[in-house]
């Protein structure tokens, strides 16, 4: 009869254990800790307003673009029409001042009007003509 108990015993830990008896309980994995801290980049386009933006991750290039967590902005590529009311549009004013890259160009104002065409210097500075009166 012992050994009809112990046979039987067995058995039924064998057949617990196929008919999906669940596992012995394992200690649970201690949750990682991640933190992270947001940066921000930004950049002066040369044709409009300049560009910032926020992210785990960012770059820039001046005069070019920025770009957050892969997301780009781009500088404008068309400058926004001359407004001569301001004084840092004249042409005297421009002449000398610091200008990026080198061979870019734009328009200055002379009596406020849109007349005058400046070139961005190998010095990095702005040099402007003045188109010949007929």
């Amino acid at each position: 009869m012992k050994q009809s108990l112990g046979i039987l015993a067995a058995l039924l830990v064998s057949a617990l254990t196929a008919c999906g008896a669940p596992p012995p309980a394992e200690a649970p994995e201690p949750l990682g800790e991640e933190s992270s801290a947001l940066v921000s980049c930004s950049t002066s386009c040369p044709s409009g307003p300049s560009l910032s933006c926020w992210g785990n991750s960012c770059s820039a290039a001046n005069n070019a673009y920025v770009q957050c967590d892969g997301v780009y902005q781009y500088c404008a590529t068309t400058p926004p029409p001359l407004d001569c009311s301001y004084s840092y549009e004249a042409c005297v004013n421009l002449v000398g001042t610091a200008c990026s890259p080198p061979g870019s160009r734009r328009k200055c104002c002379i009596q406020a009007e849109p007349f005058g065409n400046c070139a961005c210097s190998t010095r990095n500075t702005w040099e402007c003509t003045v188109p010949d009166e007929p």
